[in-house]
């Protein structure tokens, strides 16, 4: 093992970004520069990182993309003489085969280190949506983003996290995790893409098709639709197919298959929301994704051709080739809007200066050059279902009884709702706030909130049963949220699934399954028996579908 540890260990580096420090391994070389595979929390939010080859050559890295579900980030380096290790097959690992670890355990100076083990199991993580390879090799905080070999010095997987329960008092030891190389081989093509790409121009002249003329009798729900957005680069125009709605609040989701391959010329598709043509000062709204692996919000003031860029960023899981598809998902719902590509969540929208009602469509040839004649962007599964505002804007005092939860009730009685209330944060630690759903008081309800330590927490509890069973919950940290004297929760609750988030920030997807009821639904708070600091809350808005 010793000569197979010599071989790889130029190819395991040391990962350096603000405060962060970790590892990370070189999967291929392109002549003088070098991609290494590590992990998002890693690297952070930074757009370079210090990258250390060799236990000697500090290199400035930049970050090319990351992916915060799967944990997983590529950086490139250049310029030298690298050396890059080939991946093995973790799809015929079985428990008891030998693996190692190496990585910068803890940050210390000095070569890295290695730890040997066996291959515990190998499972399905939904929380990391990724094989992983469990081990009882020591992996430490510094190892992260480090190989796990095989014995023959191929990389397995990424090394990413371990569960230490000791803080709780059950004593565990051996649970070490690795991104199967299964999961990381399937991303690192578009990691390695997605580095950020100039700010494209523009398309300035509006949409030619026109849209319906509004008499009152307007439809609440659309679809689901199937078409084609034809290109046509010459007439200067985006292409448009309008749902013919007039919604202010809705959820809206498509298909989208890609023209033609990123390779071979740019495009963009998207949405276009509360889309009017009454009044010249009304705005709206275009949220598209590009080929260039980002998203972007713009912004269109009644017939002008102005276009107005206001946000963007990277996308994660994102397929940029020839008749590759992405879905797309959107809620916009007061002056808020939350977009899921693929299944992942993307960006809080600020829709405030579009809040009015309007038609919304579907669009492709927003910016400049993103069109190439005689191509064809199609759409499938083209669909709209609107929000109704139930209740709200409430606020108030939440106060109870001691052993009793503090409850605001809204009056109504529903399953599937977007729910958002801003609290107030008493002083001290002790204190908890959220929100209480499908609760119909003969079976059982769901409670879902966060705690004055930095936890949130999802609980539910059966008629009949003495205590709440918790179902999922943890360090708000982890999913870079932070609470602090005023915090923004939003709660979506559909079918079998919840989404939850905290100050704009996406914490987690919630498992509903279990408890499919109507219920009342209502702000809380005091929720544990030995926290009575009486929270104030405002801006208790209840949507439902």
């Amino acid at each position: 093992m010793s000569e197979m540890v010599r071989r790889v260990r130029s190819s395991v580096v040391r990962i350096e970004s603000g405060a962060n420090t970790g590892s990370g391994v070189i999967f291929e070389t392109q002549g003088q520069t070098a991609y290494v595979v590590t992990n998002h929390h890693v690297v952070g939010g930074s757009g370079q990182v210090d990258v250390m080859v060799n236990d000697s050559a500090t290199y400035r890295g930049t970050v090319r993309g990351t992916d915060h579900v799967r944990d997983l980030a590529v950086v490139s380096i250049c310029c030298g003489s690298f050396h890059a290790l080939p991946f093995g097959d973790a799809s015929s690992l079985e428990p008891g085969d030998e693996v190692i670890a190496i990585g910068y355990a803890l940050g210390l100076s000095g070569q890295a280190t290695i730890t040997r083990g066996i291959v515990s199991a190998m499972r399905y993580d939904s929380k990391y949506s990724s094989d992983v390879i469990q081990t009882d090799a020591a992996i430490n905080p510094g190892n992260s983003g480090g190989p796990m070999l095989s014995m023959s010095g191929e990389i397995l997987g990424i090394n990413t996290f371990r569960i230490d329960e000791s803080a709780s008092g059950r004593a565990a030891e051996g649970l070490g995790f690795a991104v199967s190389e299964t999961t990381v081989q399937r991303r690192i093509p578009t990691l390695k893409t997605v580095l950020a790409a100039p700010t494209p121009t523009p398309t300035r002249r509006l949409v030619p098709t026109p849209t319906p003329h509004y008499n009152g009798g307007f439809a609440d729900s659309f679809g689901p639709k199937s078409g084609e957005l034809w290109h046509g680069p010459e007439d200067g125009f985006i292409k448009a197919e309008y749902a013919g709605v007039y919604l202010a609040d809705f959820l809206v989701s498509a298909t989208f298959t890609n023209p033609y391959s990123a390779d071979s010329n740019s495009w963009d598709y998207g949405f276009m929301l509360r889309h009017s043509d009454a009044e010249a000062s009304t705005h709206y709204d275009l949220i598209v994704v590009t080929s260039q692996g980002r998203w972007h919000a713009a912004r269109r003031q009644g017939r002008s051709s102005e276009t107005q860029i206001i946000a963007g960023g990277r996308l994660g899981s994102f397929d940029t080739g020839a008749r590759g598809s992405n879905r797309l998902w959107l809620a916009a719902f007061g002056e808020r809007g939350l977009l899921f590509v693929n299944a992942e969540f993307v960006a809080m929208l600020d829709l405030s200066s579009a809040a009015s009602a309007g038609d919304i469509a579907v669009i492709s040839g927003t910016f400049t050059g993103n069109e190439v004649a005689g191509a064809v962007t199609r759409f499938e599964d083209f669909t709209i279902n609107g929000l109704v505002k139930r209740y709200g804007p409430a606020g108030g005092k939440l106060q109870s009884e001691p052993g009793f939860v503090a409850e605001h009730e809204s009056g109504l009685w529903e399953r599937d709702l977007v729910a958002e209330a801003t609290f107030d944060s008493p002083p001290g630690r002790d204190w908890d706030y959220g929100f209480i759903i499908r609760n119909p008081e003969i079976s059982g309800l769901d409670v879902i909130g966060v705690t004055g330590d930095g936890q949130w927490f999802h609980d539910t509890r059966s008629v009949g049963d003495d205590d709440y069973t918790n179902v999922s919950g943890g360090p708000l940290s982890v999913y870079g949220a932070t609470l602090s004297s005023a915090n923004h929760l939003i709660l979506f609750a559909f079918e079998d699934a919840g989404l939850f988030f905290v100050n704009g920030q996406f914490v987690a997807r919630l498992d509903l399954s279990h408890n499919q009821d109507y219920g009342r639904v209502s702000v809380m708070g005091d929720y544990y028996y030995d926290h009575q600091a009486h929270p104030r809350f405002t801006n208790f808005n209840v949507w439902t579908p």
